[in-house]
């Protein structure tokens, strides 16, 4: 039975009491897709409490001892904690990534904003005054 994965055992156990996955589902309070994934031994996306606890609800339903499938729970907890350190580097390259980006961005816009005042700045001091060009006279004479 060593060679058995622990969805098998179940899957054989449940059978043979004659019930189905929406029995076993309906008795645990879960949907009967968390039921198939324990059974097919997929990692279903929950809490690891709450799989471990599916899992003896389950046993006890069909009769599987704890001897017979802690040995499971334990494999099964290391490639959740496997999976989780995963997670957990991927979202702090994610963090590194975003970081990053905004940091480029503020170098891009803060560039721009001091090309900008320069090309302004230098627009300014072409401008000539056009006051200097226009004689008192012929400014009484406009307004007269």
């Amino acid at each position: 039975m060593d060679n058995i994965s622990l969805g098998m055992m179940l899957c054989n156990l449940r059978e043979q009491k004659g019930l189905t996955q929406d029995d076993i589902a309906s008795k645990i309070h879960v949907r009967k897709t968390v039921i198939a994934d324990i059974e097919n031994d997929h990692i279903v996306q929950t809490p690891l409490v709450y799989i471990k606890g599916y899992i003896r609800s389950y046993a006890e339903i069909v009769g599987l001892s704890t001897d017979e499938y802690q040995p499971h729970i334990d494999a099964l907890a290391q490639q959740y904690t496997s999976q989780q350190k995963n997670y957990i580097q991927k979202c702090k390259r994610k963090k590194i990534g975003k970081k990053l980006l905004l940091i480029c961005l503020l170098f891009i816009i803060g560039t721009a904003g001091i090309a900008f005042y320069f090309i302004s700045k230098e627009n300014k001091t072409n401008f000539v005054e056009v006051s200097h060009y226009i004689s008192p006279s012929s400014s009484d004479h406009i307004n007269s």
